[in-house]
């Protein structure tokens, strides 16, 4: 008679290369919300590291972290993007790539924005919803941008204002493009990353609010600071210092100043809808169109140079009592404006499309 035992068999352990296969596995099987993810600054994505450059974090944002090779870390780039701004490319192991320049890649769809995509980018088909798709890539980062871990959430605090009146969300030309042909690790122009120009002050200078603006102190020689943007021959750039509390007071007026129409094309989430006081030239006067379908038809607005010291021009919509009076101002007089931004640029041009809120200071001065 045959008796079968009344226990189970003692348990064997795995042999090592299939229990660290069995981990590997595991790892891989568990969804994006539920992997480490860490804070990543603003900063440039590539394909490798120090290698093509494939997008850009405008902002901090969590992503998910792989591996790490020579300084740099793998990321994974995770979200939604508008359907018409991608096309079917099987090229790498990808199943789409991007069409436009700087398509913006959004949390959810019409979310907030994660990242800015750069045309011909290669990405994967996750899902599709409602004119929408989520794409996923790994992309790399260098070690220095990321940071302690992010909490849980990956919500903002508070979602962009929608643009207005024709305005569209995810056109593809949120900035200049970035260039593809540039040296490793370097950033477009204004970019807020690690890799930014660091500087120091080599003498006792002057700090301004805005150019060609009112003094705002001075920064002693030796201080450093990180080069936040350009226009002409001055640039924007940010420090940290220290101030007795006894010594501020609460801010009055809510008007930003010293922010550049190229910083309101690079970030048109963060600008539109907000009040900024600029520093413009009358050149003329006009109608709008449906060639700028950011304004009423029959609109009255006024097309200024600036703001200064920019070369570029701005689309200022005023009342016909503004309007009348700034027909009266000579040619090209300087006109410091406060301005709620309608949209970061028009459908044809790079040119912003702002509302006139209070006009505080005509000169006679001119260029």
């Amino acid at each position: 008679m045959i008796h079968a035992p009344q226990s189970s068999p003692a348990f064997r352990r795995l042999p090592a290369s299939l229990a660290l296969l069995c981990a590997m596995v595991a790892g891989a099987s568990l969804p994006l919300a539920a992997q480490q993810r860490r804070t990543v600054a603003a900063v440039t994505l590539h394909k490798d590291p120090g290698g093509t450059r494939l997008a850009r974090l405008p902002d901090p944002a969590p992503l998910v972290t792989a591996r790490r090779r020579a300084g740099w870390t793998e990321v994974v780039l995770d979200g939604w993007v508008s359907a018409r701004l991608l096309a079917a490319d099987r090229r790498e192991g990808f199943d789409l790539a991007v069409r436009g320049d700087d398509v913006r890649l959004r949390s959810a769809p019409n979310g907030d924005e994660v990242a800015l995509l750069a045309k011909g980018m290669l990405v994967d088909r996750v899902q599709a919803r409602d004119g929408w798709t989520r794409v996923r890539r790994n992309v790399w980062v260098p070690d220095a941008a990321v940071r302690a871990p992010a909490a849980a959430s990956t919500a903002r605090t508070a979602k962009p204002p929608a643009p207005r009146n024709g305005a569209r969300p995810d056109s593809a030309a949120a900035y200049r493009p970035m260039e593809q042909g540039r040296g490793q690790g370097a950033a477009p122009a204004g970019a807020a990353s690690p890799e930014a120009v660091r500087v120091e002050m080599g003498r006792l200078t002057p700090v301004y609010g805005a150019p060609d603006g009112p003094q705002a102190g001075t920064l002693q020689p030796g201080t450093t600071a990180r080069v936040v943007s350009r226009a002409g021959e001055w640039v924007r750039i940010q420090t940290e210092v220290w101030v007795r509390e006894a010594d501020t007071k609460p801010a009055t007026g809510d008007a930003m100043a010293g922010v550049t129409a190229a910083e309101v094309r690079a970030n048109p989430s963060r600008y539109v809808g907000q009040v900024l006081e600029w520093r413009m030239q009358y050149v003329s006067t006009a109608v709008a169109d449906e060639l700028r379908p950011e304004m009423p038809p029959g609109q009255p607005y006024v097309l200024a140079r600036g703001p200064l010291p920019e070369p570029g021009f701005v689309y200022m919509m005023v009342s016909p009592e503004e309007l009348a009076r700034i027909r009266a101002l000579p040619a090209l007089t300087e006109l410091t404006v406060r301005v709620a931004v309608r949209a970061a640029r028009s459908r044809f041009l790079a040119t912003p499309v702002v509302e006139l809120r209070a006009l505080l200071s005509p000169t006679a001065t001119t260029r």
